[in-house]
């Protein structure tokens, strides 16, 4: 691999673990190439308080009828079990604002098809490394979906009295280091960062996600909905479109990745080893694949729009008749 394809591949996996050396980018970048199943960390939330710790606890032990495991290896069966947990947890939490966190909700997992044992592991592997210097935690397997999935519950006060604070580059940090636990068990598996696959769409919380299956219209696409109705009527009395600055940062952001993605390739292909080569043949093929360069805002216009375009005088205000009482 030459110097240009190996420092274009180290500029597009830049992360919290970097990768300077040129076999490890060479690796990674035919793992990407070749659509190496994309580890999911991800923050699902947070407790406040002793009823919201006892209901998570509830809900990750299957109200006891899964087993729990902490950070010294013991097992918890059952709800008298998981409730002394939970209540233990909470009278610990001395020194504390109204409003503290009290514990950190994790979701780890991977694509249908993983040993969900090796996920398991995996995350056992994942959360002794991170946490279990100083905090406690219990996780649990579930199997219940398509994507074999580990819930990691962890108590923000740690041993030395200080809480657990995720800075804005932990949930990157946590799927590299979740990947390379994957790795070490002999499961293929890979952190790249979306934009670097060129996928531009932001995971959907589950919340808004079962709103909107019931045909009900969640605040967060409200202002999205009003401001793409004012385009279209705009558009109908011959106004010009006001720029959105984030459209642009967007494309200019997929370009510069798809550009650097097919200069790595032709650096490649003039290599005199064949992996080089083939490895060049697979990023094209997976540059041809990247989805359109289309944002989950730009698929709600295009929802919006059809329906606008059958309405005589478009009510900016007609999103509000879809939400029941309470719903958010």
């Amino acid at each position: 691999m030459g110097r240009l394809a190996n420092d274009t591949i180290a500029d597009l996996l830049e992360g919290p673990v970097k990768h300077k050396d040129k076999a490890s980018n060479l690796r990674r970048a035919k793992r990407i190439a070749e659509r190496a199943p994309e580890v999911m960390v991800k923050i699902s939330g947070h407790a406040k308080g002793a009823d919201h710790i006892k209901a998570h606890l509830d809900y990750i032990s299957r109200n006891g009828e899964l087993a729990i495991e902490d950070e010294r290896g013991e097992v918890l069966a059952g709800k008298a079990a998981v409730r002394a947990l939970a209540t233990d947890w909470a009278q610990d939490q001395w020194n504390r604002r109204r409003n503290t966190r009290d514990t950190t909700h994790i979701v780890l997992s991977m694509p249908n098809g993983t040993a969900p044992t090796d996920v398991q592991k995996a995350a056992r592997a994942f959360a002794r490394r991170q946490f279990g210097d100083n905090y406690q935690y219990v996780f649990a397997l579930h199997t219940d979906t398509d994507s074999p999935h580990v819930h990691l519950a962890v108590k923000n006060l740690g041993f030395d009295g200080r809480r657990l604070h995720v800075k804005k580059g932990d949930p990157q940090a946590w799927r590299e280091a979740f990947a390379d636990a994957l790795e070490r068990q002999g499961v293929e598996a890979e952190a790249t960062s979306r934009a670097t696959r060129g996928v531009i769409m932001k995971g959907i919380g589950q919340a808004i996600k079962h709103m909107r299956e019931r045909g009900l219209t969640p605040k967060v696409d409200q202002a999205k909905i009003r401001e793409i109705i004012e385009d279209f009527n705009n558009a109908k009395a011959g106004r010009p479109r006001q720029p959105k600055p984030w459209e642009a940062r967007i494309k200019a952001r997929q370009s510069m990745v798809r550009k650097a993605w097919l200069t790595a390739a032709k650096d490649l292909h003039q290599s005199e080893h064949p992996e080089d080569r083939a490895l060049a043949k697979s990023i094209i093929g997976f540059v041809a694949s990247m989805p359109a360069m289309k944002t989950e805002r730009h698929t709600l216009q295009e929802k919006v729009v059809t329906q606008l375009q059958g309405e005589k005088q478009p009510d900016s205000n007609w999103v509000d008749t879809e939400l029941e009482p309470g719903d958010e």
